[in-house]
């Protein structure tokens, strides 16, 4: 992160640099971000922050937690700029109390996110992960009876549910393939949508359609198992679900029934309700699912992303303009 905002070296800013939750394994970090999303950031030991924050003006932090705590703590602090797309790890309500701005990085990973679901989707309808791992044993399966072969993505229709930064980039990479693309947000409007080459859509209209139906909708009290027995009723019976945005946006066991019991053809998950997979979930034994550990949104570009949007936006505030990504 700190490579990504050191250009504001060039404007006076001073660095200095701590480590939170430092010497977690990967998994555990996750697991401990995650939970975040749903406690929010007060749950939390913010001590390494509180001992550094007298006299900062700018606190720019990834996913460590930034209390009502440290607001009251720095009496200095004018900014505080998340590296990420949520705020779920800043206190929003103690930054307005105390007249700091909040700034985050929406989309910073949407490009990312949008070519391995994309990608993903693809995978996994052409049996591409099946067949390398086939092969690679020594078998040599071909399928020569076309009721059992996929058809051509130019003639497939394509879903997309959640129609934000990387639903349109979903939208825009599934174009050069020529399906119909519907998409479905009550948040955004028809206009944006056919803007960007899809047809705007109700949910029912895009589950019942769809032959791909992919998830780019943010996990909130209202989406949380968005996709749920009757959903999986009213899509196709040879339907691909994708979903690369949160695992608490479908309900695992109505996804596992729909999956054995023929409701929809396959899934394809990166994000999950518990994570990681334990070694019995019933995910691990479905042939027609593609399982993958949370790691669409993970490139080298979108760790960089993150910290040269809040770097532009800080830029701005030094020189008296309005920053981009403000939370009000």
């Amino acid at each position: 992160m700190y490579e990504s905002v050191a250009s504001l070296e060039d404007r006076g800013i001073q660095f200095e640099r701590t480590d939170w939750c430092d010497d977690l394994s990967a998994a555990e970090f996750r697991d401990v971000t995650m939970e975040m999303e749903e406690r929010g950031p007060n749950d939390y030991d913010a001590t390494t922050l509180l001992d550094r924050v007298d006299g900062v003006r700018f606190l720019l932090v990834h996913k460590a937690p930034v209390s009502r705590e440290i607001f009251e703590r720095a009496d200095g602090l004018d900014v505080v700029a998340t590296t990420r797309g949520g705020t779920e790890n800043v206190d929003r309500q103690a930054a307005a109390d105390h007249g700091v701005t909040v700034l985050h990085a929406p989309g910073r990973n949407a490009d990312a996110v949008a070519d391995y679901a994309v990608s993903f989707a693809l995978a996994a309808h052409r049996r591409i992960p099946s067949f390398v791992e086939t092969t690679g044993r020594g078998g040599w399966e071909l399928e020569f009876d076309p009721a059992g072969l996929p058809r051509d993505v130019t003639n497939l229709t394509v879903g997309i549910v959640g129609f934000g930064h990387v639903g349109q980039n979903v939208a825009d990479r599934w174009a050069g393939f020529g399906p119909d693309i519907l998409a479905y947000d009550p948040y955004v409007d028809d206009g944006t949508v056919i803007e960007v080459g899809a047809r705007p859509a109700g949910f029912d209209e895009t589950l019942a359609a769809a032959d791909i139906v992919t998830i780019h909708a943010r996990l909130t009290a209202d989406t949380r198992h968005l996709f749920g027995p009757d959903e999986f009723d009213r899509m196709r019976e040879d339907a691909l679900l994708i979903n690369t945005a949160r695992g608490g946006l479908v309900a695992t066991d109505a996804l596992v029934d729909a999956l054995r019991n023929g409701a929809i053809g396959g899934a394809a998950l990166d994000v999950f309700e518990e994570e990681p997979l334990p070694e019995d979930h019933p995910l691990l034994t479905l042939e027609n699912t593609w399982l993958s550990p949370h790691t669409a949104g993970s490139t080298r570009d979108a760790v960089y992303n993150g910290g040269r949007i809040v770097a532009d936006d800080i830029e701005a505030l030094l020189d008296g303009r309005d920053p981009d990504h403000r939370i009000e």
